[in-house]
């Protein structure tokens, strides 16, 4: 009787390491199309989108713009920040930048892409990252870069990123 819940319990084991690898796999196969994605960019119709287009927040009151030149992936990106409030009070960071070699930041600030379908940014397809009390949203149109950063969890941004608009 020993020997057969040993047989058991040796099998439940093997099943659940089987399983949990199973997942491990498919979570890195999600993880690599996604980081793929956001890499190659996204193929938009040029009549929707215009290549020149700067991320804005449509409600939310902009207290300040700049425009910079940065050195990121070897490239001098030109970057656009606007800072926005909306009327709940969160502030919100919308960058549009190019060459998408400006997307060597998310490396260097340690933002984490999560395995969250579903969420889009000025009507492209978006990568959901967090980074500590962080979220943020970020996408590729060609060599342009779009990030929309707050202090909010995934619902608030899905909605922001759902009402931002390229202009």
């Amino acid at each position: 009787m020993k020997a057969k819940k040993k047989g058991i319990k040796l099998r439940s084991a093997v099943e659940l390491l089987f399983g949990l690898a199973c997942a491990l796999v498919l979570g890195a196969v999600f993880y690599g199309a996604m980081a793929y994605q956001l890499a190659d960019g996204q193929k938009q119709d040029a009549a929707v989108i215009s290549q020149d287009a700067l991320l804005t927040l449509p409600g939310a009151r902009l207290h300040f713009e700049q425009t910079v030149l940065q050195e990121m992936g070897g490239e001098t990106c030109t970057v656009t920040v606007r800072r926005y409030q909306a009327d709940n009070g969160i502030e919100i960071e919308a960058v549009s930048a190019r060459p998408a070699a400006y997307i060597e930041r998310l490396a260097r600030e340690n933002w984490t892409a999560q395995l969250m379908t579903g969420f889009s940014l000025a009507g492209l397809d978006a990568v959901y990252s967090v980074r500590a009390e962080e979220g943020m949203l970020s996408c590729r149109n060609g060599e342009w870069v779009y990030m929309l950063r707050a202090a909010a969890d995934e619902r608030t941004l899905y909605t922001l990123g759902t009402s931002a608009r390229l202009e």
